[in-house]
Protein backbone atom coordinates (compact mmCIF):
# COMPACT_ATOMS: atom_id res chain seq x y z
CA UNK A 1 0.00 0.00 0.00
CA UNK A 2 3.17 2.55 0.57
CA UNK A 3 4.29 1.51 -2.67
CA UNK A 4 1.25 2.54 -4.31
CA UNK A 5 0.92 5.82 -2.71
CA UNK A 6 4.21 7.01 -2.78
CA UNK A 7 4.32 6.27 -6.65
CA UNK A 8 0.80 8.00 -7.09
CA UNK A 9 2.15 10.91 -4.69
CA UNK A 10 5.89 10.66 -7.49
CA UNK A 11 3.15 10.70 -10.69
CA UNK A 12 1.40 13.90 -9.19
CA UNK A 13 4.52 16.01 -8.05
CA UNK A 14 5.78 15.72 -11.56
CA UNK A 15 3.59 15.16 -13.84
CA UNK A 16 1.06 17.37 -12.61
CA UNK A 17 2.84 20.04 -13.12
CA UNK A 18 1.82 20.92 -17.02
CA UNK A 19 -0.75 21.53 -18.65
CA UNK A 20 -2.43 22.89 -15.84
CA UNK A 21 -4.68 26.00 -15.50
CA UNK A 22 -3.42 29.07 -17.02
CA UNK A 23 -0.34 29.69 -14.80
CA UNK A 24 3.11 27.86 -16.22
CA UNK A 25 6.77 28.34 -15.85
CA UNK A 26 7.70 31.66 -17.20
CA UNK A 27 4.39 33.47 -16.33
CA UNK A 28 4.74 36.10 -13.81
CA UNK A 29 3.31 35.30 -10.62
CA UNK A 30 -0.48 36.38 -9.67
CA UNK A 31 -0.22 39.46 -6.81
CA UNK A 32 -2.41 38.30 -3.64
CA UNK A 33 -2.69 39.43 -0.28
CA UNK A 34 -1.84 37.75 2.73
CA UNK A 35 -2.51 37.99 6.27
CA UNK A 36 0.57 36.80 8.48
CA UNK A 37 0.14 35.70 12.39
CA UNK A 38 0.59 39.21 13.38
CA UNK A 39 -2.92 40.00 11.76
CA UNK A 40 -1.29 42.60 9.23
CA UNK A 41 -1.88 42.29 5.65
CA UNK A 42 0.49 42.41 2.93
CA UNK A 43 0.68 41.57 -1.06
CA UNK A 44 3.53 39.12 -2.43
CA UNK A 45 4.70 41.75 -3.82
CA UNK A 46 6.16 43.32 -0.65
CA UNK A 47 8.65 40.72 -0.42
CA UNK A 48 11.57 42.01 -1.48
CA UNK A 49 13.86 38.71 -1.46
CA UNK A 50 16.08 37.93 -4.67
CA UNK A 51 13.95 34.33 -4.75
CA UNK A 52 10.74 33.20 -3.25
CA UNK A 53 9.49 29.70 -2.41
CA UNK A 54 5.71 29.58 -1.76
CA UNK A 55 4.16 26.36 -0.12
CA UNK A 56 0.45 26.50 -0.46
CA UNK A 57 -0.54 23.77 2.10
CA UNK A 58 -3.30 22.44 3.86
CA UNK A 59 -4.52 21.87 7.56
CA UNK A 60 -5.75 18.07 6.59
CA UNK A 61 -2.52 17.73 4.64
CA UNK A 62 -0.29 14.50 5.91
CA UNK A 63 1.82 15.18 2.79
CA UNK A 64 2.25 19.31 4.05
CA UNK A 65 3.35 17.90 7.60
CA UNK A 66 6.26 15.43 6.05
CA UNK A 67 7.68 18.53 4.18
CA UNK A 68 7.72 21.35 7.20
CA UNK A 69 11.10 19.65 8.12
CA UNK A 70 12.38 20.01 4.41
CA UNK A 71 11.54 23.54 4.34
CA UNK A 72 12.63 25.02 7.94
CA UNK A 73 16.09 22.91 6.81
CA UNK A 74 16.16 25.09 3.53
CA UNK A 75 15.12 28.04 5.87
CA UNK A 76 18.53 27.51 8.01
CA UNK A 77 20.48 27.17 4.62
CA UNK A 78 19.46 30.55 2.83
CA UNK A 79 19.65 33.85 4.69
CA UNK A 80 16.49 35.77 4.51
CA UNK A 81 18.46 37.86 1.87
CA UNK A 82 18.50 35.27 -0.46
CA UNK A 83 15.36 33.37 -0.38
CA UNK A 84 11.93 34.15 1.27
CA UNK A 85 10.03 30.80 2.29
CA UNK A 86 5.99 31.33 2.87
CA UNK A 87 4.01 28.95 3.82
CA UNK A 88 0.00 29.81 2.56
CA UNK A 89 -3.07 28.46 3.75
CA UNK A 90 -6.39 29.59 2.66
CA UNK A 91 -8.94 30.91 4.44
CA UNK A 92 -11.65 27.97 3.80
CA UNK A 93 -9.25 26.21 7.09
CA UNK A 94 -7.59 29.00 8.81
CA UNK A 95 -9.62 32.46 9.12
CA UNK A 96 -7.79 34.13 11.99
CA UNK A 97 -4.30 35.05 12.84
CA UNK A 98 -4.53 32.98 16.14
CA UNK A 99 -5.72 29.68 14.49
CA UNK A 100 -2.65 30.54 12.17
CA UNK A 101 -0.60 31.06 15.39
CA UNK A 102 -1.65 27.40 16.50
CA UNK A 103 -1.36 25.66 13.28
CA UNK A 104 2.71 27.32 12.84
CA UNK A 105 3.55 26.08 16.48
CA UNK A 106 1.71 23.02 16.95
CA UNK A 107 3.27 22.11 13.50
CA UNK A 108 6.96 23.40 14.26
CA UNK A 109 6.89 25.80 11.31
CA UNK A 110 9.70 28.11 11.12
CA UNK A 111 9.33 30.18 8.38
CA UNK A 112 6.26 32.84 7.93
CA UNK A 113 3.34 31.79 7.47
CA UNK A 114 -0.13 33.40 5.84
CA UNK A 115 -3.68 32.76 5.00
CA UNK A 116 -5.66 34.00 1.91
CA UNK A 117 -8.92 34.11 0.43
CA UNK A 118 -9.77 30.90 -1.10
CA UNK A 119 -10.42 32.34 -4.64
CA UNK A 120 -6.39 32.28 -4.96
CA UNK A 121 -6.72 28.38 -5.05
CA UNK A 122 -8.42 28.57 -8.69
CA UNK A 123 -5.74 31.27 -9.71
CA UNK A 124 -3.22 29.54 -8.66
CA UNK A 125 -4.63 26.02 -9.64
CA UNK A 126 -3.94 24.97 -6.23
CA UNK A 127 -6.04 21.57 -5.90
CA UNK A 128 -4.29 19.45 -4.15
CA UNK A 129 -1.45 19.73 -1.37
CA UNK A 130 1.76 20.88 -0.95
CA UNK A 131 2.09 23.01 -4.00
CA UNK A 132 5.40 24.99 -4.25
CA UNK A 133 6.24 28.10 -6.61
CA UNK A 134 9.64 29.16 -7.11
CA UNK A 135 9.85 32.70 -8.03
CA UNK A 136 12.52 34.66 -9.09
CA UNK A 137 13.47 38.79 -7.93
CA UNK A 138 10.76 39.90 -10.51
CA UNK A 139 8.42 37.56 -9.65
CA UNK A 140 8.46 35.17 -12.48
CA UNK A 141 7.58 31.94 -12.37
CA UNK A 142 10.67 29.72 -12.32
CA UNK A 143 9.21 26.01 -11.30
CA UNK A 144 6.38 24.72 -9.94
CA UNK A 145 5.88 21.46 -8.16
CA UNK A 146 3.46 19.58 -6.69
CA UNK A 147 2.77 17.05 -3.75
CA UNK A 148 5.99 15.43 -2.78
CA UNK A 149 8.58 12.63 -2.91
CA UNK A 150 11.28 11.27 -1.60
CA UNK A 151 13.72 13.83 -1.28
CA UNK A 152 11.88 17.07 -1.39
CA UNK A 153 14.27 18.97 0.26
CA UNK A 154 16.61 17.63 -2.21
CA UNK A 155 14.50 19.26 -5.42
CA UNK A 156 13.74 22.30 -3.80
CA UNK A 157 17.28 22.66 -2.74
CA UNK A 158 19.00 22.16 -6.05
CA UNK A 159 16.40 24.53 -7.67
CA UNK A 160 16.97 27.23 -5.61
CA UNK A 161 20.66 27.04 -5.49
CA UNK A 162 20.67 26.87 -9.48
CA UNK A 163 18.46 29.84 -9.27
CA UNK A 164 20.38 31.78 -6.64
CA UNK A 165 23.79 30.87 -8.65
CA UNK A 166 22.06 32.29 -11.88
CA UNK A 167 21.65 35.46 -9.79
CA UNK A 168 17.67 34.69 -9.90
CA UNK A 169 17.28 34.46 -13.94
Amino acid sequence: MKKIIITLLLFIFFFSNEGQGALKKGDPAPDFNITGIDSHSLNLYKFKSKVILIEFLSTKCFACDMVISDLNRLREKFSNDQLEIIGVLFSDEISTSIKLHEFSKDRGIKYPIFFTDTKYKKLYNVFGFPNFFILNERKEIIQIYRGITRDTFGLLNTEIEKLLNKGGR
